[in-house]
């Protein structure tokens, strides 16, 4: 399953041919901006999910995560990875070196090498900094050995958790581990547990398995990896079992922690954030993302709501159906209006909600579950049931909307971008993703992007990236209208994909297109402001 957000050919033709005409040499602008290769400095922790192609020819389903050592001047001194391909783990794969370069605007190239299995190889990631605390990446590795490509991020650890693990993790967190089960199914978990001295002493979880819809009471433990105990080149690793399934770990810091299965078949990823706070009801306005697929392929739904006890008004959102088809529901455009519309607080666990909702144009009503980290972030599962018509597991992040109305005057500045999806490519669907940067001024968005089509072996790197935002009523969402972008890459030639958008605050924005481009196209995204 695809997360937040995959035969052998050349994609080049395709992607020209689905582009625009055009021809010639495409000039990449300069790079402007303060990030330079000392804006990387530190251990990062980093994950992705994607897809990788095997000298072989198999094509399968890939995880990362792992941690690096920076050292602010463009080489990597060390580190370790956990990597899960089609449920088949390495665990523990040295990162004995490498290399990196940051550009002024924050993009840029990393290289690990690393040692599998007693054979010296490199990955490849195309990043883009949001800070000199993480940013946005993309798997860009193209050697001799494999193709693969994913999208994900990484973030700064705090090097006081290298030595401590288990007792660093301590508290109630909120997470989100989405991938498949041992079957191979799409499967997803979200939930919250409290531990202390590395035993989670009570903790409850939804989980998604294949359309399969269950929750209950869980536990599970944190301990050192006795195969690989935490050292200074596996910064903040360990071993966990959450809700009977194993994982190795990575704590970034006291407030989150990175985990990946280590079970053969199973293969889930995601975070545990810390939970402050959690409000008792909503009284706010919320926009979230959620991804996953169903039995037509890759599935995103953006939506907004405002929340009022257990009230649940101005509801929008936007579907995009395994570029199938784009459904809007709720607001300006849609054709429907929303009925039966509520959410309610569990009153055990604290920060768990359910809300529903009904298009007046279908029979089935749309649900979800969340788990608020606080007042104003947490996750979301998508629990809508239909009738049998596909099959969907799909989950995500939600955010209070702040900082409204939204317009060209308060969407403004340099932004990381990153997208994932699939793409109509040579021998069908596939992998697609994008990582770049763009400035957005008085509407236009300028910059540039690398994009990897899985079928193309190799990703097609220095786009130059163009394109517009239009605002709709207040920009939030809340009076009925929606916000659209439009983006073109070119290269040579050009391609233009169109958006629906969903601010979340001027910092963050939700994106998904809302042109299948006659089924060739569902990808979504982030935008995210850089300082």
């Amino acid at each position: 399953m695809k997360r937040l957000l995959l035969v052998l050919a050349s994609t080049a033709a395709f992607w020209s041919a689905a582009c625009s005409s055009g021809g010639g040499t495409t000039v990449v602008p300069p790079p402007t901006g303060k990030f330079s290769a000392s804006s990387l400095k530190g251990t990062y922790a980093f994950m992705t999910n994607g897809e990788v192609i095997t000298s072989a020819g198999a094509e399968v389903n890939l995880s990362r995560v792992g941690s690096f050592i920076a050292d602010g001047q463009g080489g990597i001194s060390g580190g370790v990875e956990d990597v899960n391909s089609a449920g088949t783990v390495n665990p523990a794969v040295p990162i004995t070196g490498g290399s990196y370069t940051v550009n002024a605007n924050g993009t840029g190239l990393l290289t690990l090498n690393i040692t599998s299995a007693g054979t010296p190889s490199s990955i490849t990631l195309g990043i883009t900094l949001t800070s000199t605390s993480g940013g946005l990446m993309v798997d860009e590795t193209s050697t001799a050995a494999q193709a693969s490509t994913g999208s994900g991020n990484f973030l700064i650890q705090n090097v006081a958790v290298c030595s401590s693990p288990v007792t660093s993790v301590s508290g109630t967190y909120v997470f989100d581990f989405a991938g498949a089960d041992a079957g191979g199914n799409p499967a997803s978990l979200v939930g919250e547990f409290a531990v202390s001295g590395g035993v989670i002493s009570t903790g409850f979880t939804d989980a998604n398995d294949n359309l399969v819809l269950s929750n209950g009471s869980i536990g599970g433990s944190f301990a050192l990896d006795p195969l690989n105990p935490a050292s200074s080149t596996s910064c903040g690793r360990g071993v966990a079992e959450i809700a009977g399934q194993p994982f190795e770990y990575y704590v970034v810091d006291s407030t989150r922690v990175r985990f990946i299965s280590i079970t053969n078949g199973a293969m889930l990823t995601g975070d545990a954030v810390i939970q402050a706070n959690p409000p008792a009801s909503l009284s706010a306005s919320f926009a979230f993302l959620v991804a996953g697929s169903d039995t037509n392929g890759f599935l995103t739904r953006l939506g907004r709501f405002t929340g009022n006890g257990t009230t649940l008004t101005n509801v929008v959102m936007d579907t995009n159906d395994g570029s199938i088809k784009f459904t809007p529901t709720g607001g300006a455009g849609s054709g429907s209006t929303i009925t039966a519309a509520s959410i309610t607080p569990d009153p055990v666990n604290p920060g768990r909600f359910t809300l529903t909702f009904k298009d007046s144009n279908l029979s089935v009503p749309f649900s979800f579950v969340l788990y608020l980290s606080s007042a104003t972030s947490g996750v979301i599962q998508d629990t809508t049931q239909t009738g049998g018509f596909a099959i969907q597991v799909a989950d995500g992040t939600i955010g209070a909307q702040t900082g409204s109305p939204f317009s060209s005057s308060s969407i403004t500045g340099t932004y990381a971008v990153n997208w994932t999806g699939t793409s109509q490519q040579v021998q069908g669907q596939d992998e697609e993703d994008l990582i770049g940067q763009a400035t957005i001024s008085s509407s236009a968005l300028t910059g540039t992007a690398d994009i990897f089509q899985m079928q193309a072996l190799a990703p097609q790197m220095g786009n130059v990236l163009s394109g517009n935002i239009t605002f709709g009523g207040d920009g939030s969402g809340g009076d009925g209208n929606r916000n659209t972008m439009v983006v073109t890459l070119t290269k040579g030639s050009a391609t233009t994909v169109h958006f629906v958008v969903y601010f979340v605050n001027p910092q963050l924005v939700f994106f998904a297109n809302n042109n299948n481009q006659g089924g060739s196209r569902s990808v979504a995204g982030i935008l995210q402001l850089q300082p």
